[in-house]
């Protein structure tokens, strides 16, 4: 049985965006959130009445800094990026996942929506839903958790 995951983070406060996407949610069945800000999570919650797994990022004091989640027997290694400098590079977090065993590294902070799949792990940054940077689109993510994870970015 198929799993529906959205993925967003960097929503930095701005709740008007969160709202734009009620369309999206209806089939979603749990949301991911990469952090700034954590405490939009509350939020989130509270719209679209679903399972919410989030972290902390740069700009948050509460929350885990990684959560390693299993999700319809795939295992997703969540975090912000910035503990492991994804603005440089994205090998400190590739290796992080390895570690893991992760199935999928989800992570956020560059603002910049990024999907790749290496060595069958599949490296996913949703971008930002706030402020997008280098030329890109306020963005987000829905993923098909089946036996295979299917990606699919969204610009809005």
């Amino acid at each position: 049985m198929k799993v529906t995951v959205a993925v967003m983070g960097d929503t930095h406060n701005q709740f008007q965006i969160i709202n734009k996407l009620k369309d999206y949610m209806k089939d979603v069945d749990v949301i991911i959130h990469t952090g700034d800000h954590y405490d939009d999570i509350n939020y989130i919650k509270k719209i679209y009445n679903k399972k919410v797994i989030g972290v902390k990022g740069n700009c948050d004091w509460n929350g885990s800094d990684v959560l390693i989640e299993e999700i319809n027997g795939k295992i997703f290694f969540i975090c912000h990026g910035h503990q492991y400098n994804v603005k440089s590079n994205l090998n400190g977090i590739f290796y992080k996942g390895k570690e893991a065993n992760a199935d999928i590294v989800i992570f956020g902070h560059t603002h910049i929506p990024y999907y790749a799949v290496e060595e069958d792990m599949t490296l996913l940054n949703p971008g930002s839903l706030a402020f997008p940077r280098a030329g890109s689109d306020k963005s987000f993510a829905i993923l098909q958790v089946d036996t295979l994870i299917k990606v699919k970015l969204i610009a809005l």
